[in-house]
């Protein structure tokens, strides 16, 4: 972390990436490509075997570097491989030609093509120990195996890393598969999966891997996770060279601040702030690869996932089992939350015997673990696979996630990014009709309203049960149960205007076939309050008074009343009852005066509408309460538009 020098070559977003059985020469290709070591833990030298990941700048010539990932082979460093593989964009398959194809050989090649599916090339090496004939049959069989996996154009070269036959071959293939690497922008917030931690005297704790997304600069608020923990950026390298700042898919060193170096471990994350949290469920899209094993309805994997690896047991949607060659769906239970997001690529392991048997993409890394039951379609599964695969992991969260409403404060998470990148993201999907504004910071996932409807109608089901005699749940009380503001009611009810089975009313929701429960006595008694307060025309009724004409208990009143004013029957004024007719109109009529001026005054309306001030003031005072009009001086403002009262 020394200061700051110009940088030539140009850095190029773009990671190489070595795979192969142990021992097939990937760390002397590497060498010989770079001119650098990549063994450079003492019991690596020490064993002449890779255990962990190794990083190399690759000057590819005057005007650009890449970096190489060089893996470990060893079966008992998976782990580590699948780490490096997670960040890899160009596959440099790497075969002896003593050997031939080995285990690690194939399960790599899965591995790689699992998390990214990369540009492929293989590499047979030490072709100096072996006849012209041994050559071209272990690169004849190399072929087949990277035609079988999905990649049949893939180069395939002889080299010698002893005598350095076939190493130009190897720097061209290399320079066309840079050139052909089609990245989408990201614009996504910075995250990066540790892959090491040091200190270093006079700068402190330096983090290292290749971020998988964002970019960072010096100065910029960070997050550690697990926790989070808040800090900040102080310094950048990228391939030991000092920047200002760095971006996905560079080989990168951060050094960060008021965090010990010791409290950091891999697999942890450090991301920009506001645009990540930890999950401890999550559903996947998967795909076994394996020739024999099948996956189980319910059982405990390991998850690897970045830099990260964690057991989490898993259950299947959709299907009792997943057999060699099939895709399905899975929601993963984490003991040990992590970051993961929408669009992650992973591998799941077996434990016993341990052995990669899956892999595929996140579609939701918000799924809630208390509900592992939730009825989730495939076909919606399907098609939150498709967007996540297609770069879209809003979308992939807004199809798989755990509920059809989606509120501001989550929006961070669902997109990954802050800022004004939220509110493009959101106007987008708005415009395209994928969600539908609720207001006051909360939309629905339009093709997700059914899933509200059974929701709604489940609760109404245990209302109506509760309360047979009441019209239906208050509104307020039902938006406070879908985690909406009052404010999102008329939205609310415009969603359910067309439903054939939910009844949106003006101040509660009911199913449209409930009709509440009165005995003979309670009809007869509702049927003479109507009577009384029709007849009384457009004067208001005493409650009190009305009560003692018809001998009616104060139970029976109030419950007849409730219903009344429920219905839309009537309208209570304090303690005075009126028809609910007098009241549109004289909604109407004033509606009518707001046509002509902004402000109406008491007086104006009174006269408009042909009522005592007694009669007015509480009419107003009604209107206010109902959000139609805001009292401001000695007049009203209206607040809704009229076509929405």
């Amino acid at each position: 972390m020394s200061a700051l020098t110009a940088q030539t070559p140009r850095v190029v977003p773009v990671m190489i990436g070595t795979a192969g059985h142990v021992d097939h020469g990937k760390t002397a290709l590497v060498g010989l490509l770079t001119g650098c070591n990549t063994d450079t833990l003492p019991e690596e030298k020490a064993r002449g075997m890779s255990i962990d990941l190794g990083f190399a700048p690759f000057i590819l010539d005057a005007a650009r570097m890449v970096g190489i990932i060089d893996v470990p082979g060893h079966e008992d460093f998976i782990r580590n491989m699948v780490a490096g593989a997670s960040s890899t964009d160009v596959l440099m398959l790497v075969v002896a030609a003593d050997d031939g194809i080995m285990p690690q050989t194939i399960e790599h090649l899965k591995i790689v093509s699992l998390l990214r599916t990369p540009k492929v090339m293989a590499v047979i090496t030490k072709i100096d120990l072996v006849s012209a004939d041994r050559q071209r049959e272990v690169k004849e069989a190399v072929a087949r195996l990277l035609a079988d996996h999905g990649f049949p154009e893939a180069p395939v070269i002889l080299e010698s890393n002893t005598t350095g036959d076939g190493i130009g071959e190897v720097r061209e293939a290399i320079d066309r598969m840079v050139n052909d690497v089609a990245r989408v922008p990201g614009e996504r917030a910075f995250r990066m999966g540790i892959e090491r931690v040091f200190s270093i005297k006079g700068y402190g704790t330096v983090v290292a891997g290749i971020p998988s997304a964002g970019r960072c600069a010096i100065g910029d608020e960070l997050e550690l996770f697990p926790g989070p923990e808040r800090t900040a950026c102080r310094a950048i390298q990228k391939y030991n060279k000092v920047s200002e700042n760095t971006e996905a898919n560079v080989c990168s060193a951060i050094n960060i601040r008021a965090i010990k170096a010791s409290d950091i471990k891999r697999g942890m994350t450090l991301a920009a702030p506001g645009a990540y949290r930890q999950s401890s469920s999550a559903i996947l899209s998967v795909r076994n690869v394996h020739g024999s094993i099948s996956l189980k309805r319910r059982q405990e994997m390991r998850f690897c996932y970045g830099t990260s690896a964690t057991i989490v047991s898993g259950l299947l949607i959709g299907s009792t089992c997943l057999a060699p060659a099939e895709e399905g769906f899975m929601q993963i239970k984490i003991p040990k939350p992590g970051v993961l997001a929408a669009g992650d690529r992973f591998i799941l392991r077996s434990l016993s015997p341990s052995a990669t048997i899956a892999g595929g993409v996140v579609l939701t890394a918000n799924s809630d673990p208390r509900n592992r039951k939730r009825p989730v379609g495939i076909e919606k599964l399907k098609a939150a696979r498709a967007a996540a695969e297609n770069n879209d992991p809003f979308l992939s969260e807004l199809i798989a996630g755990p509920s059809c409403i989606i509120s501001q404060r989550d929006l961070p998470f669902l997109i990954q990014a802050a800022g004004s990148r939220v509110k493009k993201e959101t106007d987008e999907k708005e415009s395209r009709g994928i969600i539908v504004s609720l207001g006051s910071g909360y939309w629905l996932v339009k093709d997700r309203l059914p899933e509200l409807e059974e929701r709604i109608k489940g609760a109404l089901a245990r209302y109506h049960k509760e309360n047979k005699t009441s019209r239906g749940m208050p509104a307020t009380q039902l938006c406070a149960l879908l985690g909406l503001d009052i404010a999102s009611l008329d939205a609310l009810k415009k969603v359910f205007s067309d439903s054939g089975t939910v009844a949106a009313r003006s101040d509660y929701f009911a199913l449209k076939e409930f009709n509440p429960e009165l005995s003979r006595k309670q009809q007869s008694l509702r049927d003479e309050i109507v009577k009384e307060v029709s007849a009384s025309g457009s004067s208001m009724v005493a409650r009190a008074v009305l009560q003692a004409k018809l001998g009616a208990s104060s139970p029976e009143m109030q419950l007849i009343v409730r219903l009344l004013s429920e219905e839309g029957s009537i309208t209570v004024l304090d303690d005075h009852l009126i028809s609910a007719s007098v009241i549109k109109d004289c909604l109407n009529k004033l509606i009518e005066l707001f046509k002509k001026e902004d402000i109406v005054d008491l007086r104006s309306f009174r006269d408009a509408a042909g009522l005592s001030r007694n009669m007015a003031v509480p009419i107003l005072e009604h209107f206010d309460s109902m959000g139609i009009t805001r009292r401001e001086g000695n007049g009203r403002k209206l607040l809704r538009n009229p076509d929405d009262v």
